[in-house]
């Protein structure tokens, strides 16, 4: 350290000083000067007894002991008179100053003093009993500066006084002592905790920062040993760890949790290394800690979004099928099955249509609660979007295990969800994928029991079905189906074919129903109960009812013009047209350029239309009955709230579904059903359609009810324009 370079420094001044008064006493010059050189003879002015009382030996031996020490001496000696006047300087303060002997000795102190510095400590020195160590910057010969640390001392020979200095160059230490400041500073501003702690593993210093992210008071972790950090538990072993590596002499960097003064812990980044000296040994070991906390937090939290679906909790669709493989590696590795259960709410996008999308999260949330509480440990419950789970399951023995499960999932959805105070009954269609019969990967049991899932549902929901290769070869249809319809309408591949509608008694043809029908190059003719739900589902029903709109109304408006005024032609809509918002004046607009009678002009509904009760459904309905349009409920008898629509919109034709017609040979009950359907329909002042008549039989027994039209086979298939105007026209 610096105080213990001076204390030898200041011993060496001491023994200096006592050849500086041999040598003066027996050389001491007139003109004030001291020389060294041993040849130079003693000064006749010089006392004789003087010499003999401040050293005892011979002049000869006098003078090499001051030369010994002022001339080998690494440190500066000079000796000035109170003047400033220098009378002695020795050859390593010649060299410090960069001057010859000979120049300084002409010079004064100030002289070899920096500009800036005062004159205020050899004043003080001349003054002074006690020397005391000062620090002064000096300028060498060729005016660079340096900092000097000088120890003056007030001295009298032969009655003179004289100030000697001795001079030590203190730059370099300087410099140091000011790294060493700047880094301390830099230690405890910085936002990083250091610690320095000796080969016992006792911490020996902290910065501030330890004592912020820890709340450790500094006075209270001196001296305490490196693993009380550790909090209890497992992260002891890793202190442990990391002060067993640091004896080895390896260094240690990782994460690990540190102890906080209210017993809390935190996570930290740490890096713990040995400090050695110049000879390799350790003299301690310093670590470098940052509180990560708030980025291990992010990264649970990204973690957690990546895996878990934010509504429900449950794994996402990534950590499901990762799970997924595990099990089925599993169940290889153990010769069991694994089974895969697709699982859908059933009709759940009427609750969001008709309640609300946070009605509808609400009730996710409490059926993935449902689901959770019923599956066995151990296996998952994981959320794929939407309305969509899946279970995962091993170790079972055989199918019917799995097919347990689904039935208490089925029965599970059975009770009635409380959601905001409101009873919901809400059932579920679960398709189910075996492992390794239907699938040996994730991606393709989830496939094949998708396609169960929606067999389930084509048997009327709220059941469960497992996968078949038939069912594999309807989802690969399913998916050409939709490949191909995307363009078909630009590539011509659709047309409109019509079905005679007839007078039940006359038999004369009074309209016909519009009917699209799709030729594909690579599927071929495509039935519409196959695309249309695909287009409803896909949203290209609204463009497909617009190619059917106006190529019925252009074909109708031809027959009227050439055939019959009154000539009826009747158009699906479906309830996804009924979202577009420009329907009523695309309508209009077609009416326009086609110039149709507006009141031979017939729209059919389904009762699904009308089942969601949005606002701008109505709207477009009483639109339409404005523009003396005829509305028909299409599929009469099919739905659950027929009669309260019938009385609450205004329909002018009711169409009895063919289901119901195609029966009346064999069964009373269908012919009582189509007698009170058309009664009913009659006293509500509407006329009535029987779709599907095929036979004279069931032709007979509609006239007799009163049925007002008949469509089906027995008068004409569905027929391309041009082939219905020769059939119908002639």
């Amino acid at each position: 350290s610096r105080g213990d370079a001076s204390l030898w420094f200041y011993t060496l001044t001491a023994v200096a000083s006592v050849g500086i008064f041999i040598g003066y006493s027996f050389w001491r010059k007139p003109r004030k000067t001291l020389t060294v050189s041993s040849s130079q003879p003693v000064s006749d002015d010089m006392p004789q007894e003087s010499a003999a009382g401040l050293y005892s030996s011979s002049a000869s031996g006098s003078q090499d002991i001051f030369k010994a020490i002022t001339e080998q001496s690494t440190e500066g000696i000079s000796i000035a008179d109170t003047d400033g006047n220098y009378v002695y300087v020795n050859p390593a303060f010649c060299t410090m100053m960069g001057y010859p002997e000979a120049e300084l000795l002409c010079m004064t102190v100030f002289d070899v003093k920096a500009p800036e510095q005062d004159h205020s400590s050899f004043e003080k020195t001349k003054t002074s009993h006690e020397g005391a160590p000062f620090e002064v910057v000096l300028q060498r010969k060729d005016g660079s500066t340096f900092i000097a640390e000088v120890l003056g001392k007030n001295i009298h020979i032969n009655g003179e006084h004289l100030v000697m200095g001795t001079v030590r160059d203190i730059s370099e230490q300087v410099k140091a002592e000011e790294r060493t400041r700047t880094l301390y500073q830099a230690v405890e501003q910085s936002p990083i905790s250091v610690m320095i702690i000796d080969t016992e593993g006792l911490i020996k210093y902290v910065n501030s920062a330890f004592e912020i992210s820890t709340g450790i008071p500094i006075n209270e972790i001196l001296g305490v040993s490196l693993l009380t950090l550790a909090p209890e538990g497992k992260s002891q072993n890793r202190y442990s760890e990391v002060w067993a590596q640091l004896l080895k002499g390896i260094s240690w960097e990782g994460e690990l949790l540190t102890r906080k003064k209210d017993g809390d812990s935190f996570w930290e980044y740490g890096h713990f290394s040995a400090v050695k000296d110049i000879y390799g040994k350790t003299i301690h070991y310093i670590a470098l800690k940052e509180d990560i906390s708030l980025r291990k937090s992010q990264e649970e939290k990204i973690l957690k979004q990546a895996h878990f679906d934010t509504l429900t909790g449950l794994p996402n669709r990534f950590l499901s099928l990762d799970r997924l493989s595990r099990i089925l590696n599993d169940a290889n590795r153990n010769q069991e099955l694994a089974a895969l259960l697709f699982l859908d709410l059933d009709d759940f996008k009427k609750v969001n249509d008709t309640l609300g999308h946070e009605t509808g999260d609400k009730l996710l949330v409490e059926a993935a609660s449902r689901l959770k509480g019923t599956v066995r440990a151990g296996d998952t419950v994981g959320r794929l979007g939407g309305d969509e789970f899946i279970v995962l399951m091993g170790g079972l023995n055989a199918p019917d295990n799995a097919a347990q499960i689904a039935e208490s999932l089925i029965e599970l959805f059975r009770a009635a969800f409380r959601i905001d105070n409101r009873e919901m009954l809400l059932t579920a269609s679960i398709g189910i994928a075996l492992y390794p019969a239907d699938g040996a990967t994730p991606s393709e049991l989830l496939r094949n029991a998708d396609s169960a899932m929606y067999h389930a549902k084509s048997q009327g929901r709220n059941t469960y079905s497992f996968f078949t290769s038939q069912m594999n070869r309807e989802v690969s249809r399913r998916l050409a189906v939709e490949e191909q319809i995307h363009g078909a309408i630009s590539r011509n591949e659709f047309s409109v074919h019509y079905q005679p509608i007839v007078d039940t008694i006359s038999r004369n043809v009074i309209g016909a129903e519009a009917l699209l029908r799709w030729h594909n190059p690579a599927l071929g003719n495509t039935d519409p109960d196959e695309f249309i739900p695909i287009a409803e589902q896909t949203g290209l029903i609204v463009p497909m009812g617009q190619f059917v709109l106006v190529e019925a109304l252009n074909h109708a408006a031809r027959w009227q013009q050439q055939y019959n005024p009154d000539f009826l032609i009747s158009i699906n809509l479906s309830p996804r047209q009924f979202r577009d918002p420009d329907l009523v004046n695309l309508i209009r607009r077609t009416i326009t350029e086609s110039r149709i009678n507006a009141g031979t002009l017939e729209f059919e509904i389904t009762e699904g239309v009308l089942m969601t009760g949005h606002s701008y459904i109505n709207d477009a309905i009483d639109a339409l009955h404005r523009l003396h349009m005829t509305i028909a409920m299409d599929d009469f008898g099919t739905g659950y709230s027929s009669l309260s629509y019938l009385r609450n919109y205004p329909f002018n034709v009711l169409k009895i579904d063919r289901s119901f017609v195609s029966a009346i040979a064999c069964s009373e009950g269908d012919q009582e059903l189509i007698s009170a359907a058309v009664a009913m329909a009659h006293g509500l002042k509407l006329r009535v359609v029987a779709e599907g008549v095929e036979t004279e039989e069931q032709l007979d027994y509609l006239q007799s009810t009163g049925c007002d039209y008949c469509q089906g086979f027995l008068f004409g298939k569905p027929m391309p324009a041009e082939e219905f105007k020769a059939t119908v026209f002639g």
